[in-house]
């Protein structure tokens, strides 16, 4: 596992391959920042935002979706920000995780209010969000929505609410956007991002842990580990025109760089397996 980019992070977050540049983005939690790589050269162009983003996606028109603390939005290139349903009609805070679905719907996870400080509530949601701003909850009584993805037959959906160390899979009901829990999980310790590949293996990052937790969705068990050069991994995916390299960020929230010199570093593997390009909203 190599250095893509020595830019130390305070929490990389959200990495999504962009099929219409070839580039590589991610959040830098906390620094109000995005990060748009060229996984070829290595260049790192550093966009700042006036306020804090948790992820990212791409629209099938090439819009940039992002999760935020105030809700889920449109990004434009002046860095205004455009809400992707009614705000008045529904109130979705304290995103966190944020991916398109196979429906072409965006889904986004929050922290609860508990977990945030604001009240005492453990409230925190799975949303789907539809190009016409329909608005479902999928997913309640969570305290941290963080890591999900879906099988490459995209019946089937994996979640975790981190602070539970527990990944959980549902059958997903893609026309009706219904998920039902199976009743297979399977414990990660330090679950936090986490992607999939051809295999239907789970690719878990492990905060603070310094590794990658491979599972294998057949019988829900952690088959081995990757190690990353860094304590705190903190999600990853595939990126590529062949979808076949793998992308570690990190981060160095909390840590003492003496002991960890590679914190907030994001790594890229080859020949580990594939994935598939990320879906599209609309």
């Amino acid at each position: 596992m190599k250095i893509l980019s020595d830019k130390r992070c305070v929490i990389g977050e959200g990495p999504v391959w962009n099929e219409f540049n070839k580039k590589l983005y991610q959040v830098n939690g906390f620094a109000k920042e995005i990060l748009e790589i060229n996984i070829c050269t290595n260049e790192v162009k550093t966009r700042k935002l006036p306020f804090g983003v948790s992820a990212i996606a791409f629209s099938k028109t090439g819009e940039m979706l992002i999760s935020c603390m105030d809700g889920a939005f449109i990004l434009n290139d002046d860095n205004t920000h455009l809400p992707l349903y009614d705000r008045e009609k529904y109130d979705i805070k304290y995103c966190n995780d944020a991916k398109v679905g196979p429906d072409g719907k965006f889904y986004v996870g929050t922290q609860s209010s508990k977990r945030f400080g604001t009240g005492d509530k453990i409230d925190g949601k799975l949303y789907s969000i539809g190009k016409n701003g329909e608005v479902e909850v999928l997913l309640d009584g969570l305290i941290l929505s963080n890591g999900f993805d879906w099988s490459m037959d995209e019946k089937r959906f994996y979640h975790t609410d981190s602070d539970t160390g527990i990944i959980k899979e549902y059958d997903f009901d893609k026309e009706n956007g219904i998920l039902t829990f199976t009743g297979r999980k399977v414990e990660v310790g330090g679950v936090d991002g986490f992607t999939i590949d051809q295999n239907d293996f789970l690719y878990v990052a492990c905060w603070g842990s310094g590794h990658i937790a491979m599972v294998d969705t057949a019988d829900m068990q952690i088959k081995n580990y990757i190690d990353v050069p860094a304590k705190i991994p903190a999600s990853c995916c595939f990126a590529g025109n062949d979808m076949d390299k793998f992308i570690v960020v990190t981060a160095s929230y909390s840590i003492d760089i003496k002991n960890d010199a590679n914190a907030g570093y994001t790594f890229m593997c080859e020949n580990i397996s594939k994935g598939r390009k990320p879906f599209l909203f609309g």
